[in-house]
């Protein structure tokens, strides 16, 4: 894929410049505090949302992810479905979050019993040798 655009971090680490290349038919340049990055972030994602809707999700199950550390997460009652709502501070996009329907919750609940209950095995077993 062509690029189209360069982005460059101020020293300062408080401004962002989006530049146009000539490739990409526009000229000019954006500068962007964190909030308008944080906005232009949000709007993309919810454009690509839309471009995405009616299609079938790929497959999670092998999938690169790019995890957030030291986050913070929040579960609440999600009312209009009966669900659950699990939110997360992630770095890089703002609060994000996504509603978990009651019988997956259930499949979570047996999936992190079991690895607590494998992990509190491998630290007994350390603490024995």
């Amino acid at each position: 894929m062509a690029a189209y655009f360069n982005i460059q971090l101020s020293e300062d680490k408080k401004n962002v410049t989006l530049d146009f290349l000539p490739e990409s038919g526009v000229s000019g340049s954006l500068k962007l505090s964190p909030d308008q990055l944080s906005e232009f972030i949000r709007v993309l994602g919810i454009v690509r949302w839309a471009i995405a809707e009616g299609q079938v999700l790929p497959d999670i199950m092998g999938a690169e992810i790019k995890p957030a550390y030291q986050t913070r997460w929040a579960i609440q009652e999600e009312t209009l479905s009966e669900s659950v709502l699990m939110a997360f501070q992630h770095p890089g996009y703002g609060p994000v979050g996504f509603v978990i329907p009651p019988d997956d919750v259930k499949i979570m609940i047996k999936a992190l019993q079991a690895y607590q209950k494998k992990n509190s095995r491998k630290k007994r077993t350390q603490k024995l040798s």
